[in-house]
């Protein structure tokens, strides 16, 4: 059970604890009902109604052991919940952390958030039901052994109708689970709806037809999940009104089959009976709760399942414990032979990139050109380690660069991509320079407008080009010898892109930098020293200011 591995410290050890609280609460409820019912039946022998102090104690301190175990059970069930659920939110972290980019782009980020926040959600506000149902199952499991006690038959009785009722319950809960998961599918869809309505708003106001069209998904979608919500709630009362009549069942077998059975039952059957109607409290509490415990396990099932997926496609690089060094300094990276070919459905030929051979000389500026699916995304994220090829070589000179080398690769690369995050703190660098910092933001005419303190921008609400020049100046802080831009300069103004490519790459290249840029610019071919040209995942490398072709540059 999924719960219980979330509650387990470990997962090969059950939450020992948290069963011996709810064994205590039980046990305890089950010994008043015995206490109450030899007093009672004290009373009626003897006539008269003095108090046995005996009993009146026992009962007192059954009742006591009752409510410290309830209020222990229900913090320790809550405790462990949220433990277990801080556990998991790390391991997806950690999970997603190293999980390999190419195949966690086909994952999609709906599964993800849904696992990190809604699910974990789900389970936290449950927690106080879960222990009131685990300790509603151990009070049944009591009071049944107090009947065995009292009654073999009534006990095997009672035992055949829990179980021809639990029978039918459990199928009833299939089909009910089967419904939430479908549920569950629905609303993922539904909030991806939501998502490609918030994130591409400007999109929609555009165009009428995909307004329309999005529209109409969003309202099928709501639809759907309307009718499997209301589809959950159905099944969800008819399981209740199944067991409540089975409890009702219960009763008529005490009253009407028992006493057919043996014939001391006279005596007894106000017992039986108590009993009985003592268990229907519980048995109320587990059928009433028992969708909310079905939907925890759903979405701990959910949770395991993306931990399982993540950790299937974990970069080998990443989880290295001890990654492989690579020499700072270089004189130039080498891709021989790469190629990379994405999936393709049956019968269709896959878009691939290569065989493509080419250097990059350090402190140069490389651009890379090509028209639309040409393959120069695929080529960068090659370049940056993002994608392994899935054959050829990377090279820093001599140095080879396998997955063991790829986090010290990664380490020398600073990126600015083309849907690039604009991270308001700097994660991961080092302590800025505040003089290095101001230089920076003049550089890029933004002194006006932020400031550096304290490792974070104080503000990122600017415009899209403003915005991207702020994550170029995070890149600079990193201090890393290679940077690789991605169409940087097709969100800034004419002026300033000038600037770019006239002033700014120049300075960066005679700090020592090396340069690889992607750009549409063709007015400015110029100012790369050399230019790798891509056709249809093919290169051909190009003098610097657009002159000839390079006699050792990739195959055309």
């Amino acid at each position: 059970m999924n719960l219980l591995r979330l509650l387990a410290p470990q997962p090969d050890r059950l939450p020992y604890r948290i069963l011996f609280l709810a064994l205590c609460s039980g046990v305890a409820s089950v010994v008043i009902l015995a206490l109450v019912n030899s007093a009672a039946e004290e009373i009626m022998q003897n006539g008269y109604d003095q108090v046995d102090w005996l009993l009146a104690g026992g009962t007192a301190v059954a009742a006591v052991v009752f409510l410290i175990s309830q209020i222990w059970l229900i913090r320790d069930m809550a405790g462990r919940i949220e433990t277990g659920i801080h556990r998991v939110r790390v391991q997806l972290l950690e999970l997603l952390r190293i999980a390999d980019y190419r195949q966690l782009e086909q994952l999609g980020q709906a599964q993800l958030f849904q696992n990190v926040t809604q699910n974990s959600q789900v389970i936290s506000q449950n927690s106080q039901f879960l222990a009131m149902a685990l300790q509603s199952l151990v009070l049944i499991v009591a009071s049944l052994s107090y009947l065995l006690w009292i009654s073999t038959i009534a006990f095997l009785l009672v035992v055949v109708v829990i179980a021809v009722a639990g029978a039918i319950y459990f199928i009833m809960g299939r089909e009910l689970g089967r419904t939430y998961y479908a549920g569950m599918d629905t609303e993922a869809r539904l909030f991806q709806t939501t998502t490609d309505l918030l994130d591409g708003i400007k999109e929609v106001r555009m165009s009428s037809a995909r307004n329309a069209s999005l529209r109409n998904s969003f309202a099928a979608g709501a639809a759907e999940t309307r009718r499997t919500a209301l589809q959950v709630h159905v099944l969800s009362f008819r399981q209740f009104i199944f067991g409540e009549n089975a409890i009702y069942t219960l009763l008529g077998v005490v009253v009407f089959l028992v006493p057919l059975y043996t014939q001391s039952i006279g005596e007894d059957v106000q017992k039986i009976t108590t009993i009985v109607l003592f268990v229907v409290g519980p048995v109320g509490a587990v059928l009433q709760l028992s969708t909310l415990l079905m939907s925890s396990e759903a979405a701990c099932a959910r949770i395991f399942q993306m931990c399982e997926k993540l950790s299937a496609i974990s970069d080998p690089a990443l989880a290295r414990a001890s990654p492989a060094p690579l020499p700072a300094k270089f004189e130039a990276l080498h891709l021989d032979e790469i190629r990379f070919a994405y999936p393709a459905p049956s019968g269709e030929t896959p878009f691939s990139v290569g065989p493509l051979s080419l250097s990059i000389p350090r402190g140069r500026i490389t651009f890379i050109t090509g028209g639309n699916g040409s393959g120069k995304s695929t080529l960068i994220k090659i370049l940056t380690g993002l994608y392994m090829p899935q054959s050829g070589e990377i090279r820093l000179d001599k140095w080879l660069v396998g997955s063991a080398q790829l986090p010290a690769y990664r380490e020398m690369i600073a990126t600015v991509f083309s849907d690039y995050h604009l991270f308001r703190r700097l994660y991961g660098v080092p302590p800025v320079d505040p003089v290095e910092a101001a230089e920076l933001l003049s550089l890029f005419e933004l002194e006006q407008r932020v400031t550096i303190s304290e490792g974070s921008f104080d503000t990122i609400d600017l415009s899209v080009g403003q915005r991207k020049r702020l994550a170029l100046i995070a890149a600079l802080l990193e201090h890393r010898p290679i940077l690789v831009l991605d169409e940087w300069a097709a969100d800034q103004d004419p002026q300033f892109r000038a600037k770019f490519y006239r002033e700014i790459l120049p300075t960066l290249r005679d700090r020592g930098l090396t340069i690889v840029a992607v750009t549409h610019d063709d007015h400015y071919f110029d100012v790369a020293d050399h230019r790798v040209h891509l056709e249809i995942g093919r290169a051909r490398v190009i003098n610097g200011q657009g002159s000839g072709t390079s006699p050792t540059g990739g195959r055309g």
